[in-house]
């Protein structure tokens, strides 16, 4: 019974995060000097991204990769604050969101009164990428910002005892891959 609460902790986890990512990225406006491209329809895309061209940021594959296990087709949502979700039928799941280029290398507003959250620098990656996280637990993000956009990679994994550094190798590995293509 234990191990259920803490797979719904790690899943609830998962959706905070990214719903603070997504609320976070909707009250920003593209990098200056940069149009943000149709969402169709005529709509502005959030931040550079639409939802779609974040999902083909990576693959299902790719994604079950990094997860260790098996993940559906992104699902694509929002507008102003786009995001694509994979999800597995164990719980595990990563988001790619958008958000602002400003953002990267700074503690993320979910994780300003954790004690201990810091920024680490993740080199070789986009333009810029960090790793923010909680002094303990899996409360890490990779934020990655190329080419006056940005994103932001987290990641749920199904085992409880899933350490940071795990969490941290599961987004990195998505994280190369998205930089790749952005």
């Amino acid at each position: 019974m234990k191990t259920s609460g803490r797979l719904v902790t790690a899943g609830v986890a998962l959706v905070i995060l990214s719903s603070v990512v997504a609320c976070s990225a909707a009250s920003s406006s593209p990098p200056s000097g940069s149009a943000a491209p149709s969402s169709g329809g005529g709509q502005p895309a959030g931040l550079g991204f639409t939802a779609d061209a974040l999902c083909a940021l990576a693959s299902p594959a790719d994604v079950s990769a990094a997860l260790g296990t098996t993940v559906g087709a992104g699902v694509p949502s929002g507008v102003n604050a786009p995001s694509c979700s994979w999800q597995a039928a164990d719980a595990s799941g990563a988001t790619i969101a958008a958000t602002d280029p400003g953002s990267v290398g700074q503690i993320p507003y979910g994780l300003q009164n954790v004690s201990g959250s810091h920024v680490t620098a993740v080199p070789n990656l986009g333009d810029a990428a960090f790793f923010a996280s909680g002094a303990t637990g899996t409360t890490a993000e990779l934020d990655i910002s190329k080419g006056g956009r940005a994103i932001t990679i987290t990641v749920a994994l199904k085992d409880p005892n899933t350490t940071q550094a795990q969490q941290e190798a599961a987004e990195l590995a998505i994280g190369k891959v998205a930089a790749a293509k952005m």
